[in-house]
């Protein structure tokens, strides 16, 4: 399955709907309130443990591990090397100079200028007229570089992330840079990395595994303790309106599992480096519903 199935999600969260809907209707208000009430509360409880629960995780676990991984990759000439070459790909055919890309890094000048002078100078001509589209390209070659550093030793979710970050915000590469060119600072450098650039993937990632775990489980026996009291004919007795009404209760069921899905899809994409052929963030980004509760997880 490729991005021609991004209609399958829909699918998916449709289906999801009607099923809550449905069985809502079917137990009527009472017990359908019951079970959105159920499903709220396990959200809610999942939310509030998993966010606590994950930055603690993430530093008790694998927050020293990654700091050695990136350390066993990284070279007081790693970043210069990669930007150079990134200089020389970028359409203007100039021949960079790794020292003097070093001169301007351990420099005090403005970094985004003085590499943006370099390149307008290195072949004694403005290759570009744009100062601002120079600029842009200069700041795109700082997550380029950084994300491949990284995806050398951690997984593709955290280098994405943190040239993400630094699409953001940039301003952090002057500080590495100091570190990363001196060849007794590489273990700062390589702190540095994953406390400024990885660390909130890994946070995302224990946060979005937890709130998985804890609410298929806090479901599970909410749900278990709700049809001990109000036991489990489904009819009841209930009117006509009743089920009407426990129908529209469904709707919320329904919106609230298929968040729950979405963030199981999140998880796997996730584990999965976003490079399965079905489970990808580009095949879910053409889709006109599941988008919308899939790119929420994140936003938790």
């Amino acid at each position: 399955m490729g991005a021609e199935f991004w209609w399958f999600y829909d699918v998916i969260a449709v289906a999801v709907l009607l099923v809550c809907i449905f069985i809502s209707g079917r137990k009527g208000l009472l017990k359908g309130t019951f079970m959105a009430l159920c499903c709220a509360l396990s959200v809610f409880v999942s939310f509030a443990v998993s966010g606590t629960i994950s930055q603690d995780l993430y530093k008790n676990t694998v927050r020293s591990s990654n700091v050695k991984k990136i350390e066993r990759n990284l070279k007081s000439d790693t970043f210069t090397q990669k930007y150079a070459a990134y200089l020389e790909n970028m359409g203007y055919f100039i021949k960079v100079n790794p020292e003097k890309l070093d001169d301007i890094f351990k420099s005090d000048k403005d970094l985004d200028k003085a590499l943006c002078n370099y390149v307008n100078n290195v072949n004694a001509r403005k290759v570009e007229e744009n100062e601002a589209v120079l600029l842009e390209k200069i700041r795109e070659g700082y997550a380029v570089v950084m994300s491949d550093i990284i995806s050398q030793s951690l997984n593709k979710f955290s280098a994405e992330t943190a040239a993400e970050e630094i699409r953001n915000d940039s301003s952090g590469i002057k500080d590495f840079l100091l570190l990363v060119l001196d060849k007794d600072k590489l273990h700062e450098a390589s702190v540095y990395i994953t406390d400024k650039y990885t660390a909130e993937a890994y946070i995302t990632m224990f946060r979005i595994t937890g709130f998985v775990v804890l609410y298929i489980a806090l479901f599970l026996i909410i749900m278990a303790v709700i049809n001990s009291f109000t036991g489990k004919n489904e009819n009841g007795g209930e009117s006509t309106g009743s089920h009407i009404a426990g129908g529209f209760i469904g709707i919320i069921t329904g919106g609230i599992m298929i968040f729950a899905v979405s963030a199981i899809i999140r998880l796997w994409a996730i584990m999965g480096n976003n490079e399965m052929l079905f489970f990808n963030n580009d095949v879910i980004d053409s889709t006109y519903i599941f988008k919308y509760f899939y790119d929420s997880v994140l936003k938790m």
